[in-house]
């Protein structure tokens, strides 16, 4: 009595599932795709502006850079005077 009401359940649990499993990739199929082709151009956009990012700084490191050795430069220059 115990296995076949075990038995009865899994059958009728495993039922369930497969019934369910196949409408929701149905009916999430093309909002799922559309989703994924946004999230990819975002993902996209986002390596653009992180490239564009990272030249910016390099370039304001180098004027950092270039200010700090006129600095030293005449620095020196006034101490030699």
């Amino acid at each position: 009595m115990r296995t076949a009401s075990i038995a009865f359940v899994l059958f009728m649990g495993i039922g369930l599932m497969s019934c369910n499993s196949g409408n929701n990739d149905r009916r999430e199929g093309p909002a799922a795709r559309q989703a994924g082709r946004d999230a990819y151009r975002a993902s996209r956009e986002a390596k653009r502006d992180a490239k564009e990012a990272e030249r910016e700084l390099r370039n304001a490191g180098k004027e950092f850079r270039e200010g700090w050795n006129d600095a030293h430069h005449d620095d020196a220059d006034r101490r030699q005077k």
